[in-house]
């Protein structure tokens, strides 16, 4: 596979999951991400789980998650093989609701973990192949309540933002919480200023190129994300990458 589909699939199956760890029965869009990974490995259309097995085995053994460590640690992981025959076999099931839903959409997610840790290993990984793409912004004309609602419907810690001198810059969970107080009055009225109005300190964003290596990455990341920007363009923000995000 080239480098640019195996970092496309790769997107697709962690946004699947993210979607499923929000919902406990939201299993089906990690499946579908898997099939297309398999139809696009096996270059037909008409195969299933089963007829792609092989082929996902082959793209999965790149990572020691997919049977290496398991076998170590049995009690605790699952093997690639195990976990595709449990969700093939799951979902050819007659009800897929309750606990049933909710068991097959941890194997899910367990399985795309495999193939994500597969599809981005590399033997010189840059930061783009594990950034966030098209991060959420803020913006300083946005009131503080909407700032808020962003972040916590995404679980968010930091927003992007280009300040007045159209230099990037964080604002935190922690500045927008310390700003709202818990004063009730001053709370509803602060909700509604503007984000560039409100007194609160942004924090400068630590940038780096789409194509930092891994290694200088983890040297930078501190207490803050870095912000990815495309080479040769110092205000064109690609993606944003977190700790968690390199895990």
């Amino acid at each position: 596979m080239e480098r640019a589909a195996e970092i496309a699939f790769a997107n697709q199956l962690q946004n699947a999951r993210e979607a499923a760890l929000k919902d406990a029965e939201a299993f089906d869009g990690i499946l579908h991400a898997v099939e297309r990974l398999g139809k696009f490995l096996t270059k037909r259309s008409d195969g299933n789980l089963g007829q792609y097995g092989t082929k996902l085995q082959e793209i999965a053994a790149r990572s020691p998650l997919a049977e290496e460590v398991p076998k170590r640690f049995r009690g605790l992981l699952t093997t690639f093989s195990s976990l595709l025959d449990l969700v093939r076999h799951a979902r050819n099931d007659a009800f897929h609701e309750g606990a049933a839903a909710r068991h097959l959409t941890g194997h899910a997610i367990e399985l795309a973990l495999i193939l994500e840790d597969a599809l981005r290993s590399s033997e010189a990984p840059v930061v783009a192949d594990y950034m966030v793409r098209n991060p959420v912004c803020a913006e300083l004309w946005q009131p503080i309540g909407f700032i808020r609602q962003q972040m916590l419907a995404s679980s968010f810690s930091f927003l992007p933002v280009l300040n007045e001198h159209g230099i990037w810059c964080l604002v935190s969970d922690r500045a927008i919480a310390a700003y709202l107080g818990t004063n009730w009055i001053e709370r509803k009225d602060r909700m509604a200023f503007a984000l560039g109005k409100a007194a609160i300190q942004l924090k400068r964003a630590k940038l780096v190129q789409e194509d930092t290596s891994l290694e200088k990455a983890l040297t930078a990341l501190r207490d803050a994300p870095l912000l990815v920007r495309q080479k040769g363009k110092r205000t064109r923000i690609l993606g944003i990458v977190t700790a968690f995000d390199l895990l």
